[in-house]
């Protein structure tokens, strides 16, 4: 009985494993906006309402007293019309509203991972290799699950492959690779809204020198 609840649960990682993969996908490229609480929903709707009218109108108290009071005095009120008059608010507004509390905005944007670790934002977008990473460990996944039914028939002998044999082995590997991959997708949404945040600053300093020169 309790060889068979084992490999009922490699069943269950290698499908769950295989579901990440999807799940990553549509996480990414579907369902961004409802990573955001209810508050900043409401944030997003009023940012991006009061945006438009100042890019129509030309007048922006409304805009940047929204924006004072979501980011903080501070904040670059210029960047902030960029992120929130971007066609695809997942662009900038999302990663902006989601990462405002890790935001130090006050001089050279930056970003607070700890209490005690401050760092600049990245420069380089590490999604490519995050989503590669979990295709990578659901085929592993797979792997295991194969090995599950490939020992029963033909175990290995040789003394460096011989835990292949064991199925509460195989289902526990495969468990940690569906951990690994659950870490891998937190992560790679943190990096991500913090590269987006980052492209955003770079656009800003462009536009702004772009301004300063025709004014020039």
């Amino acid at each position: 009985m309790l060889t068979v609840f084992i490999y009922f649960m490699i069943f269950i990682g290698v499908t769950a494993a295989l579901y990440q993969v999807y799940e990553v996908n549509y996480n990414i490229n579907f369902a961004n906006d409802l990573k955001l609480s209810s508050g900043d929903k409401v944030r997003l709707s009023e940012l991006s309402h009061k945006a438009l009218l100042a890019k129509q109108t030309g007048g922006s108290a409304d805009f940047d007293q929204a924006v004072a009071h979501t980011f903080g005095p501070q904040m670059n009120h210029h960047m902030a019309l960029l992120a929130f008059t971007e066609e695809k608010a997942g662009t900038y507004a999302i990663p902006l509203l989601r990462r405002r509390g890790q935001l130090d905005v006050s001089g050279e944007l930056r970003v607070r991972h700890l209490s005690f670790c401050k760092t600049r934002l990245p420069t380089w977008d590490a999604r490519v290799l995050m989503i590669s990473l979990v295709i990578v460990n659901s085929m592993l996944a797979q792997f295991l699950g194969g090995m599950s039914i490939y020992t029963l028939l033909y175990p290995f002998s040789s003394a460096a492959f011989t835990w292949l044999n064991e199925p509460p082995v195989l289902m526990l590997l495969t468990f940690v690779l569906i951990a690994i991959s659950h870490g891998i997708f937190r992560l790679d949404m943190y990096l991500h809204d913090l590269y987006q945040i980052g492209k955003l600053a770079r656009l800003t300093s462009a536009d702004n020198r772009h301004l300063h020169s025709q004014k020039a």
